[in-house]
């Protein structure tokens, strides 16, 4: 048997396996932050299944036994992930599977129509209420600066009434919809996606929520997504308000400040959270 250390998240241990005898990849998944996601996203997985391409999941003990911790097996996903399609710089190719994951986005409407599990919470809200609750915690105060704080609740409490239309929409969220835990794959000629992954994160809250999510570091000037992600997220039934590229930029930046409330967050993320905060506020892209 071989294994593989799968980078990209930094709250679970992921390891892809190559068992003898066994034609397809495997991918054990040990939990080690929080005890319940386990069994949060058997009951995810559950529920979109028949709407949304995950990893089947072979086997999971969110009791975690024999002092492994809570952890699951899952069957591999074949593809890339859409980052690392759009670093070899094909523009036709990230294109059409850029829309492919905005189809699949807007799909998450009808995976909201099943029982919802126990274990799903909703967005915080009202957005301008928890976001006042974040901006006045001393580590957010530390990582923005006084000056940064102040006018970066200033300049969100502008769009209070536009926020708080947000609140009152209540379907799935993934939680952390990005380039990372997108997989595509090319068949025949076209693009499909053959994953979401990692659905710990999710919510219940409104679906600008994704969307901004998945182009939170799109650059206006040298866009790579835009227009294709959206166009595929509303050609096939997902709805957007009229200003929704300015909300969805408001919107990361309530995202970044929560993250900077985490303890544990890397400090060389904080410093990119705050320049996504900054960048949000003078309409620039962020360097």
């Amino acid at each position: 048997m071989t294994f593989e250390l799968l980078t990209g998240g930094m709250r679970n241990l992921t390891v892809a396996l190559q068992v003898d005898g066994l034609e397809d990849r495997l991918v054990l998944r040990i939990y080690k932050r929080d005890p319940l996601a386990c069994r949060k996203e058997v009951e995810l997985h559950n529920l979109v299944s028949g709407w949304i391409p995950v990893p089947e999941i072979l086997y999971a003990d969110p009791a975690g036994a024999e002092d492994i911790g809570p952890h699951m097996l899952m069957r591999y996903v074949e593809g890339v992930t859409f980052q690392e399609l759009k670093s070899k710089g094909n523009p036709e190719q990230t294109a059409e599977a850029a829309y492919a994951i905005g189809a699949t986005l807007a799909k998450f409407q009808l995976a909201s129509s099943g029982s919802r599990p126990r274990l799903i919470e909703d967005v915080p809200g009202p957005i301008s209420e928890i976001l006042e609750k974040w901006l006045s915690t001393p580590i957010v105060e530390q990582r923005l600066g006084i000056d940064v704080r102040d006018q970066w609740r200033d300049f969100a409490f502008g769009w209070t009434s536009q926020m708080s239309a947000l609140d009152r929409d209540r379907l799935l969220v993934h939680g952390d919809f990005s380039a990372r835990n997108t997989i595509v794959r090319q068949s025949g000629r076209s693009w499909a996606v053959s994953g979401v992954l990692d659905w710990e994160l999710a919510r219940f809250g409104p679906r600008l929520w994704d969307v901004a999510r998945f182009i939170s570091f799109e650059r206006r000037t040298r866009p790579v997504r835009e227009p294709y992600f959206s166009r595929g997220f509303a050609e096939n039934g997902g709805a957007l308000p009229e200003n929704w590229p300015a909300l969805a930029r408001i919107i990361n930046a309530v995202s970044a400040t929560e993250s900077l409330t985490q303890p544990d967050l890397p400090e060389e993320f904080a410093r990119d959270l705050k320049k996504l905060i900054v960048a949000t506020m003078t309409a620039v892209d962020p360097a």
